[in-house]
């Protein structure tokens, strides 16, 4: 008990003889924790780069593009069957239902696009003006014009003329220009050629690769009045407002198509509702998220790893010279778990200091990249494509205190068993060889 509380008593008198013996040498000392506070900053960094840029890829996946959850016929994903629809009174029913989520139908056709000599094979895409700015923010991504579909104007014969938005490089491509003319032709649903005159009103962002080169984008009212089709629609996207819900929502949503399938049959030919969210619709992305952590444990340990080696070159050059110290410690009696302990709190020292310093200088530049981000535009001035979306060319960070907390302890532990090696020499000495 005495042995105890004399070994107790000494432990203050051991850490202060520590962090005075890391200032023997501050040149070295500054330098080792320079070197392990540049790698906690890199570290933390690249942290907050990428789950700033997952976070902007999810942003772009559900508010601009897919939305949360999308409903489709199973004859549609297959093969894009313009007859697999989903009944009006579907998606009037789950308003009804579901008054907290928000619905935007959307149905789909593929037509030529023709300006002056110039036509094309296009990608038709309709949507509810209302509905579709509850559900995602297409409506905010307008390159040139505004984005109205509604009616242009009528001719004397009473026939309505619509308004049509379309792809930034479809536009470059038919060099055409705002207010231009285009006519589309299209075989309708009943067999009968469709065709019809529409004004081009707008021209979008970039947004997805495919739909930017062939999308043009119509009323759900236009649409109709082309292809004769008013007994459905093909796509219902879904806003949520709360994420966590996701898997609940989605659930929810096919007890209640199923509840619907038993009300009211749908044809066998179009196949069965199905339900996905935006993991599903966009594996590439979800998996990148996934992946997001796991990557920043790689590179972090790298980094740190490699920083380490500093560390534990200073401590190595400490323990060798003063060998000669340790050797005589060693024989007025010193035990040598109180030298093994002394080397290690030294090397603690150096680990928190360099997690103090890197993580608010870490801090201080992170600030800066999430207000400012790293700005490729002028490289890439529409944004880059990727897993067949396009994204912001500003990549910005965001940083968890979760990150920041895991950046430091990995510090500490690659660092504390980096220091295990110099520690360790100090217990194989021997006294009369070390004072000699």
């Amino acid at each position: 008990m005495k042995n105890n509380v004399s070994s107790f008593s000494q432990l203050p008198i051991l850490i202060f003889i520590a962090w005075r013996n890391l200032w023997r040498n501050p040149v070295r000392s500054i330098l080792t924790i320079s070197a392990l506070a540049s790698g906690l900053i890199m570290v933390i960094l690249y942290a907050s780069l990428l789950e700033g840029m997952t976070r902007q890829m999810v942003r772009f996946a559900t508010e601009i593009s897919i939305s949360d959850i999308q409903v489709h016929r199973q004859a549609y994903i297959d093969d894009q069957d313009i007859y697999a629809t989903l009944p009006w009174s579907y998606l009037k029913k789950m308003e009804q239902d579901f008054p907290s989520l928000h619905f935007s139908p959307r149905i789909y056709a593929a037509g030529l696009a023709s300006v002056a000599d110039t036509s094309t094979g296009v990608l038709i895409k309709a949507v509810d003006p209302k509905r579709e700015k509850e559900v995602t923010k297409l409506f905010e991504h307008v390159r040139h014009g505004k984005l109205d579909l509604g009616i242009a104007d009528t001719t004397k014969n009473g026939f309505v003329r619509y308004n049509v938005v379309i792809g930034a490089q479809l536009a470059k491509n038919m060099n055409v220009k705002i207010g231009d003319e285009l006519v589309l032709v299209t075989q309708a649903v009943d067999g009968s050629i469709g065709n019809a005159l529409y004004r081009i009103a707008g021209v979008l962002k970039p947004l997805e690769p495919n739909f930017d080169r062939i999308g043009v984008l119509m009323s759900i009212k236009a649409y109709q009045q082309l292809m004769y089709l008013k007994d459905g629609f093909h796509e219902l996207a879904i806003k949520i407002n709360d994420m966590a819900l996701l898997q609940d929502t989605q659930n929810k949503i096919k007890n209640e198509l199923t509840q619907l399938g038993k009300q009211q049959p749908l044809d066998k030919f179009g196949g069965k509702p199905v339900v996905r969210n935006w993991r599903q619709l966009t594996p590439a992305v979800a998996d990148m998220m996934e992946m997001s952590k796991a990557i920043v444990l790689v590179v972090g340990f790298i980094i740190v790893s490699l920083a380490s080696l500093g560390m534990l070159n200073t401590m190595l050059m400490a323990v060798h010279e003063r060998t000669h110290e340790f050797g005589i410690l060693l024989a007025i009696g010193m035990k040598r778990r109180w030298l093994l302990l002394m080397v290690l709190f030294e090397s603690f020292f150096l680990a928190l200091v360099s997690a103090v310093v890197g993580t608010l200088i870490g801090l201080v530049i992170n600030e800066y990249f999430e207000e400012h981000g790293i700005d490729f535009s002028k490289s890439m001035p529409d944004g880059y494509d990727w897993a067949g979306m396009i994204f912001e060319p500003v990549m910005k960070g965001y940083l968890l205190p979760g990150d920041v907390l895991y950046a430091c302890l990995m510090m500490m532990v690659v660092t504390m068993l980096a220091s295990l090696i110099p520690s360790w020499r100090t217990v194989r000495l021997k006294p009369a060889d070390a004072m000699r």
